[in-house]
């Protein structure tokens, strides 16, 4: 049912051609329709003549007569076109050196909310030194979570994350089996501090120390200082680290493809749909490993029919017995840490700017805000 309400997922006629249609779109089901589109400046929508509310829940009317969207402004622009009232919303992201402004001065404009998205360190699994599972264990317990949230804009708009499950994912329950004072056995509710002394005696138990390590991490945005946070603490543990940089669009289908024999991957993973199966089954499932392929989202290549079996069993549960569902699926979450085919870093929130003229601005987990419900005056 989750795969039905996905957003890349639509309703269209039965006689829509399977192939792209270019700047034609077929005739959908919402509200708005598009009366204009340039896909260098922009779209105009505006009602759906042949639109009709039939559940308030399912789709329900709009607001506004006319949504125009603006393509190409750079989010620094964006911000002040915001603060200026030129714009009511922008898609984007508020970027970090702005945070400071727009929370003293627009906070009655602000929006704050978590999203299913969060930063990892994929490990694989089958080459050194990642082979190793008190290899991997160790960079669990070493890596500073605290940097991480910093390199996000502080504890206000991100969180440590010590688990493969998010925040808001149905089976999360707080656990972190990598801090200090705690371990797989006997996980902790929350991230305290890393645990250098324990990290160095899994590194000397394991017989990696000296190894090299490359990172393989995106060029934009905030993933180059994790990649040096990450190399600083491989180093500390006594590894010859060093960081790779790729631009992100060939850096994803790059670390996905076994050909290549990456050793850790920096990445990120947002939720297709508000499950626990979009992280734990697409990125750590054995059918998720796909050798020789760019599409291979397990980029761990990680494979255990054990916990394969859980989590098999959680999704089948998922509509007959929720509640078991979320169970098995809070078991396969630990049972993947106690593996540690990847280091959680952190979950972050979305900063959402508003202008001084919209109301009810509504978001879900996945749909982010809904413009059809944006009131403005």
């Amino acid at each position: 049912m989750d795969r039905l309400a996905w957003f890349h997922a639509a309703i269209l006629p039965a006689s829509t051609p399977p192939h792209d249609t270019g700047n034609t779109a077929p005739p959908g089901t919402g509200p708005y329709r598009v009366t204009r589109y340039d896909p260098a400046t922009g779209m105009v929508l505006e009602r759906n003549p042949y639109f009709r509310e039939w559940a308030h829940d399912a789709q329900p009317a709009g607001y506004v007569d006319a949504i125009q969207v603006t393509f190409g402004l750079d989010p620094e622009g964006e911000v002040t076109a915001i603060e200026n009232g030129q714009y009511d919303w922008m898609y984007e992201d508020v970027p970090l050196d702005r945070l400071g402004e727009v929370g003293s001065r627009y906070a009655g404009q602000v929006q704050i909310y978590t999203l299913l998205l969060y930063y990892y360190a994929a490990l694989n699994v089958r080459i050194p030194p990642f082979n190793s599972l008190k290899a991997r264990q160790a960079l669990n317990y070493a890596i500073n979570r605290h940097a991480m949230v910093i390199y996000h804009g502080g504890a206000a708009v991100a969180t440590p994350l010590c688990q493969l499950l998010p925040q808001g994912a149905p089976g999360y329950e707080p656990s972190c089996a990598y801090t200090k004072g705690a371990s797989p056995a006997h996980p902790l509710p929350q991230w305290q501090a890393p645990d250098l002394e324990e990290a160095r005696k899994l590194v000397r138990e394991s017989g990696t120390a000296g190894q090299k390590v490359t990172i393989i991490a995106p060029l934009e945005g905030r993933y180059a200082a994790m990649a040096m946070e990450l190399r600083s603490t491989l180093a500390s543990l006594g590894y010859e680290a060093s960081v790779r940089s790729m631009t992100q669009t060939v850096q994803f289908p790059y670390v996905q493809n076994s050909d290549n024999h990456v050793q850790l991957a920096l990445t990120g993973w947002n939720a297709d749909y508000p499950s626990a199966s979009t992280f734990l089954q697409t990125l750590f499932a054995c059918a998720s490993f796909r050798p020789h392929s760019d599409n291979s989202p397990n980029m761990s290549a990680f494979c255990n029919p054990d916990i394969d079996a859980l989590m098999n069993k959680a999704s089948a549960a998922a509509l007959t017995s929720p509640t078991e569902s979320m169970q098995r699926w809070t078991e396969a979450d630990r049972a993947l840490m106690a593996q540690a085919p990847a280091v959680p870093l952190v979950q972050i929130k979305r900063v959402s700017l508003l202008s001084k003229r919209t109301r009810n601005a509504i978001v879900t987990l996945n749909d982010e805000i809904l413009l059809s419900q944006l009131q403005v005056r």
